[in-house]
């Protein structure tokens, strides 16, 4: 029983930390760099929007006061309605290269395949309707296309600080662990608030799986890097605690059909360190639950074993019950050790019942965005001045 306690923790401790520490060694060691260049590639800025009528508009200008040559950028809305005061709105910008695509409840990737179908640039820019960009943004993504190495660039995501929330104190954490994958080998998920990819590794395209995974991972296929340019940034607000659950559940169930579409890249003899970067960046997350049921069942069978495992023991169970606390009286997610167990008990279940649809082929074909606290920064004040008159 102690090999089982000891293996479990082992695994969640490699999982959660040590695989982190493992890039950051081999960075050292291995340092892949890209080469940016003074390139403008043709870019089209795809938004897919379900309502929205409070947000389109300081979006459409913050993507219009990019520092990009206009004439090279196309911005592509396709409204998953009917939303009429949306669809409104949008055409209002047709004059500054605005396209509007009008669609009836496709799905997000559904949405973003027809804004394919309906443009043509080399570069294609995958943005959030609820995320701001800095006005360089769609410059210095395309600066990292001058490297013919480079399939999809990836931005980093910033939020900012809730009271009830951990994901700010996860994404920073993420951010940093993309960041090493990037210097080490390639990234192997894009940010789905704000990314780009080269139009040739996005034909092959997947209407109901994650475009933000599978992209990456074309890239892999298709012989060339997935990496992140933490000089961009898409700024967002973080997820409401009340739609974490669902937000993560459809995320993940997401994630493991597209990983097992991809199953192969799992092979270490002809992918090398992607297929390790694959592993325990996803598949292994993804099993954490299962490793902490282990974990607690294996040190309550120990308790009898010495002190050490009986204070274990507690420790896990002083956990479970903060989350669950912290779940079902909000006002404690307030304090930092309520918040942070509060996020793991929502994640670790929504990972479970993840599986639970997984195995039943329950999908989310269908799509609601996630509940963020408004975005005051994507609003902006004097957007008239871009619209037709």
């Amino acid at each position: 029983m102690q090999l089982v306690f000891w293996s479990a923790a082992a695994f969640i401790a490699y999982t959660m930390a040590g695989y982190a520490v493992c890039l950051w060694l081999l960075s050292l060691v291995i340092r892949e760099t890209v080469r940016p260049g003074a390139v403008e590639p043709t870019i089209s800025v795809l938004i897919v929007v379900r309502g929205g009528e409070r947000v389109i508009e300081g979006k459409l200008c913050n993507c219009l006061e990019q520092d990009y040559p206009r004439e090279k950028v196309q911005i592509a809305v396709v409204c998953d309605g009917p939303a009429p005061a949306t669809e409104a709105i949008v055409e209002r910008y047709a004059g500054q290269g605005v396209m509007l695509i009008r669609a009836v409840r496709q799905g997000k990737n559904g949405c973003l395949r027809l804004g394919l179908e309906a443009t043509s640039s080399e570069v294609v820019v995958f943005t959030d309707v609820g995320v701001t960009m800095e006005r360089d943004a769609l410059r210095l993504l395309a600066c990292n296309f001058a490297d013919s190495r480079v399939g999809c660039v990836s931005s980093e995501d910033a939020t900012r600080p809730s009271d009830g929330n951990a994901e700010p104190m996860f994404i920073s954490f993420d951010s940093a662990l993309r960041r090493l994958e990037g210097r080490v080998c390639t990234l192997i998920g894009a940010s789905g608030a704000l990314f780009a990819a080269r139009r040739s590794i996005c034909r092959r395209w997947l209407p109901v799986l994650s475009s933000d995974f599978f992209l990456p991972l074309h890239a892999i296929e298709d012989g060339l890097d997935a990496v992140v340019d933490p000089r961009v940034k898409g700024y967002l607000s973080a997820v409401r605690v009340d739609d974490e659950f669902q937000r993560k559940m459809r995320t993940i169930v997401h994630g493991i059909d597209v990983l097992e579409k991809y199953a192969h890249l799992l092979n270490p003899f002809r992918y090398g360190l992607a297929a390790w970067e694959l592993a325990s960046h996803k598949l292994f997350r993804w099993l954490l639950p299962a490793a902490f049921l282990v974990l607690l069942v294996s040190n309550a069978f120990l308790w009898n074993a010495g002190w050490f495992y009986r204070a274990i023991l507690c420790a896990q169970f002083a956990v479970l019950l903060a989350g669950l606390a912290a779940m079902m009286r909000p006002r404690l997610s307030r304090l930092l050790p309520f918040r942070v167990a509060g996020f793991l008990a929502i994640g670790n279940m929504a990972t479970v019942w993840a599986w639970v649809c997984y195995f039943r082929r329950e999908r989310y074909a269908m799509w609601e965005p996630s509940k963020r606290a408004e975005n005051k920064s994507a609003i902006k004040e004097g957007c008239e001045q871009y619209a037709d008159q």
